[in-house]
């Protein structure tokens, strides 16, 4: 099979864009859960963020890897779209939407918008360009205060405090839940992992954890707009 055979197979496309969205699923648990330890207070999300800097270089592997496999996923995702398409070139002068939902309708374009915000919130915490004033900000830790590290904490809480800015990223967490309500059962059944009671089961599954996963990133800009942490920042 030639690469152009490779490129426009339903079957590969399918397999990469499931095999990348379980990675992408299991980023975005393990951050959800990472993001929380902002109630924890500012030594315990200050020392879990000086340790994810300590591994320099693998850290950027890491990170390169995460971007590549959203790349390949958004990527997949279109190819599968046209591939669809191109199989039915007539279309239907009537559209049907029995079998299928808003969620998976609609994941393209989600799909889309949740890119355009990763790339923003890049730009806004790790990078630290769009809002620069609440990025440079340093901790001096340890007996006597000898130690400095960079004050994640503060940089989240100041970050969250913009109305705006939690707003925009409430709205993009309710936008990942709602591909993920489609996206978890999808990726399952493109691994081939399927079946009449096992597809229903994995629809609720996937909506619990979606909920569960928008619930936990809301909990942050939520609880620091509240006032319930970062009162002391």
């Amino acid at each position: 099979m030639g690469v152009s055979n490779l490129l426009n197979s339903t079957i590969i496309n399918k397999v990469l864009m499931a095999v990348t969205g379980l990675i992408l699923v299991l980023f975005v648990t393990g951050h959800a859960i990472g993001n929380l330890q902002v109630y924890l207070g500012r030594d315990v999300m200050n020392t879990y963020a000086e340790f994810l800097q300590s591994t320099g270089e693998l850290l950027w592997a890491v990170r390169l890897f995460l971007f590549l496999a959203l790349v390949i996923h958004i990527y997949t995702s279109i190819k599968l779209k046209f591939l669809n398409l191109s199989a039915r070139p007539e279309g239907y002068k009537i559209k049907s939407y029995v079998k299928s939902t808003l969620y998976s309708r609609t994941m393209i374009w989600t799909g889309i918008m949740i890119f355009l915000f990763v790339v923003y919130h890049i730009l806004h915490f790790t990078a630290g360009v769009t809002d620069p004033q609440i990025y440079g900000h340093s901790e001096f830790y340890g007996p006597g205060n000898i130690f400095e590290r960079h004050d994640v904490y503060k940089m989240v809480v100041l970050g969250f405090r913009n109305p705006l800015v939690s707003v925009v990223y409430i709205a993009a967490v309710t936008l990942l839940g709602f591909h993920l309500a489609h996206a978890i059962q999808s990726m399952f059944q493109s691994l081939g992992i399927t079946g009449p009671s096992l597809t229903e089961k994995l629809i609720k599954i996937g909506k619990i954890v979606a909920i569960l996963i928008t619930l936990i990133y809301i909990a942050v800009p939520a609880g620091i707009l509240l006032g319930l942490v970062g009162g002391e920042v």
